[in-house]
């Protein structure tokens, strides 16, 4: 059983950097900015995280688990059908708006992290989830129409094309989700689905 300490602890430091980040940068959230929020000391912090940026990736890298492992459970369960491409299809949209939900629910964190050229952090958690996420789909693609592909070049270029889309909708003029994720469905390779 987990201490309800920690418990109350690991709540307080979330919802901290949670609030802190929505209003400014990570590179411009000190760990005296959390410590004070969330009502701990520097030594709690540091048992918990090493700086700032990694709190927030590490509060908000769960959410982005859970989208990747049920598109995998999904995309499971589809081939085991048999499912046809446009089931396949439609399974690569779902999470492709579940992603842009994520986003849309942290808008203001997003606005404010992957644009700072001083802490790249979210930006790095993000390319590196989509890596993992894209690679693990490469490699469960069937292997008699699948093309001649370096496996993790092709998940680094799908990665790191989906953050430049994210980025790209969060800096420009309000479009809707449903725009951005068009978009990227359109954009996505031939091969993908």
């Amino acid at each position: 059983m987990v201490d309800a300490r920690i418990l109350h602890t690991t709540a307080a430091l979330r919802d901290a950097i949670l609030r802190l980040a929505a209003d400014r940068p990570v590179s411009r959230i000190t760990v005296a900015d959390v410590t004070r929020a969330a009502g701990i000391n520097r030594a709690t912090f540091y048992s918990h995280a090493v700086s700032p940026g990694s709190l927030l990736a590490d509060v908000l890298t769960p959410e982005l688990d859970r989208i990747r492992d049920d598109d995998a459970e999904a995309r499971r369960t589809a081939a085991e059908r048999g499912a046809g491409r446009d089931e396949f299809t439609a399974i690569t949209r779902r999470g492709i708006n579940a992603v842009v939900e994520h986003v849309v629910l942290h808008r203001d964190i997003y606005s404010r992290a992957l644009p700072d050229p001083e802490d790249a952090s979210l930006h790095r958690l993000l390319v590196e989830h989509f890596t993992v996420s894209s690679a693990q789909h490469i490699r469960d693609l069937d292997p008699d129409t699948r093309p001649e592909l370096v496996d993790d070049v092709a998940a680094g270029f799908v990665a790191q094309g989906f953050v430049g889309a994210i980025e790209a909708w969060l800096a420009g003029p309000r479009r809707s989700r449903k725009a951005l994720v068009d978009t990227i469905t359109l954009s996505f390779p031939a091969w993908w689905s």
